[in-house]
């Protein structure tokens, strides 16, 4: 009998648990949803190569990530490099635009939130919108797209790597 208590009682606790962080995550994105809104459609018209869009955080918290406008899924995307600034086209998810206006840095690292990878393996856009500082961060399938990307992004929109 107490052995069937038990697995009756985890059985129960699982579910409980899965339950909780899906309703604090959905949670937490309506209320970022309510300063963080109209991101810039996905736009862009030089291909800058697959990437995995790793996550964006804020600028003041960097262990903290950004649901709002389903910036939270990390995934597949294509980079797009076009006069507006730079485009991220996500599998699955609606594409977003950081406007070259928008950018404060551009830098590269080796971790975020929940993703180490090799050191520089990262590319880290730091941008503004309405005021809030966020950061894009972004993994290449290998280093050589991962340096080309860079000179081009230099190169197209004046801006250096810290």
């Amino acid at each position: 009998m107490t052995r069937e208590l038990i697995a009756g009682l985890t059985l129960l606790i699982v579910p409980s648990i899965a339950a909780l962080i899906f309703f604090r995550t959905r949670q937490r994105r309506i209320q970022q949803e309510k300063i963080i809104f109209e991101i810039p459609k996905f736009s862009g018209d030089n291909n800058l190569g697959e990437i995995l869009y790793v996550s964006t955080v804020f600028a003041s918290d960097l262990l903290s990530k950004v649901w709002a406008q389903g910036l939270g899924h990390r995934g597949n995307a294509t980079l797009w490099l076009g006069d507006g600034g730079i485009g991220i086209s996500r599998n699955g998810e609606a594409g977003f635009l950081i406007p070259t206006n928008a950018l404060t840095s551009l830098s590269e690292t080796g971790a975020t939130i929940d993703r180490g990878v090799e050191a520089k393996g990262l590319m880290a856009i730091s941008w503004q919108h309405k005021d809030i500082g966020l950061v894009t961060n972004i993994r290449f399938r290998d280093r050589q797209q991962h340096d080309m990307a860079k000179a081009q992004v230099i190169e197209k929109l004046g801006v250096s790597f810290a």
